[in-house]
């Protein structure tokens, strides 16, 4: 499990959260309004990441470590000027960009399909949303075909990641009842959940292909096995169905052990909440950290390059902060027309 899928499934869980009760309250034209406007920010913010990557290209800084996987494109991400007609018409259409923004330019195509799942989900109920997104799954898994042809098809194919975004979209629509549900559910059932999360855990240290210190590379399972056994059921391009598996029981894991150690961690309250609520402005401000970072001598070291992430996201989160801060102050205060005594 990466944070690639608990970012998608928990963008749907929101969604589902703040539009399904919109939808209840405002009506469909208000929902319709403000995702497609969301839709819109997000295209934009990678459009104008990808033309400033460019440009800072074009001013003589090496931009190898965020370019585009793609090796034409590379070319003119290494030298804007070799860019033609073609190549612009490519960045409008959101087929190439910095590889660590490429996942927003999923969430396009995901927020813009929210609103037809919402329609199913009110009109048809979850459980004809989730058998057309498993449909959608596994006719991948069969064909993999790609709906679009942008950089980011090739990690996170649409057919196949929009299971995850669609099942947190329902998760988020019923949130109450889901809830509901789980407070029956039997006490062995969490147990079994962490148990099964342990084994994922373990099995990861076997991964002969991780860096760090041998400490944390096992040898349970040999190098061969562990490819196999990762080639079958865990690739991240398709979602196999292993991967699937650590999420459905590492996610619901994490969040009772990140609510239990909530009174330890509430220190760094406001960083992990800057975070999330400004989640957009933390991605595109981590691409240009990832920029920095590649011109930090001595970067690869585990330690100095864990002490540099660690204070690039403390940095991130405080120039967010203040940003925010800054809005607040600026804007004007709410003055309200005094109201007559009573006679």
């Amino acid at each position: 499990m990466t944070a690639a899928e608990v970012f998608v499934v928990l963008s749907g869980i929101v969604l589902g959260m703040v539009y399904g009760r919109r939808l209840a309250r405002d009506g469909w034209l208000v929902v319709v309004r403000r995702l497609g406007r969301r839709a819109l920010l997000l295209y934009a913010s990678v459009v104008l990441v990808t033309v400033s990557v460019l440009l800072l290209s074009f001013l003589g800084i090496d931009v190898r470590s965020v370019s585009t996987p793609d090796a034409r494109a590379t070319l003119w991400f290494l030298d804007p000027r070799q860019m033609d007609a073609g190549a612009w018409r490519d960045v409008l259409l959101m087929r190439h960009g910095p590889w660590p923004f490429e996942i927003v330019g999923l969430y396009v195509w995901l927020v813009a399909a929210a609103v037809p799942c919402l329609i199913v989900l009110r009109f048809g109920g979850w459980r004809v949303l989730l058998a057309g997104s498993w449909i959608l799954y596994f006719t991948y898994r069969l064909v993999p075909l790609h709906i679009t042809s942008a950089d980011f098809e090739a990690v996170f194919p649409t057919l196949a990641w929009q299971l995850l975004f669609v099942h947190g979209l329902a998760i988020g629509y019923h949130r109450d009842r889901v809830a509901a549900a789980a407070a029956r559910w039997p006490r062995a059932l969490p147990v079994a959940a962490g148990l099964a999360s342990i084994a994922f855990g373990a099995l990861a240290l076997c991964n002969p292909w991780a860096d760090g210190p041998a400490w944390l590379r096992w040898e349970g399972i040999s190098a061969s096995g562990f490819s196999e056994l990762y080639a079958q059921y865990f690739g991240l391009t398709e979602l196999g169905f292993g991967r699937l598996a650590n999420l459905a029981v590492g996610l619901p894991i994490g969040y009772v052990v990140l609510t239990w150690a909530w009174t330890i961690l509430r220190p760094l309250e406001r960083v992990f909440v800057t975070l999330g609520q400004r989640s957009l402005g933390a991605f595109v401000l981590h691409v240009y950290g990832i920029l920095l970072l590649a011109h930090v001598p001595h970067a690869d070291d585990l330690l100095i390059n864990t002490v540099l992430q660690v204070v690039l996201v403390g940095a991130i989160a405080a120039l967010l902060y203040e940003r925010r801060r800054w809005r607040a102050a600026a804007r004007p205060p709410l003055v309200t027309a005094p109201q007559p005594l009573a006679a």
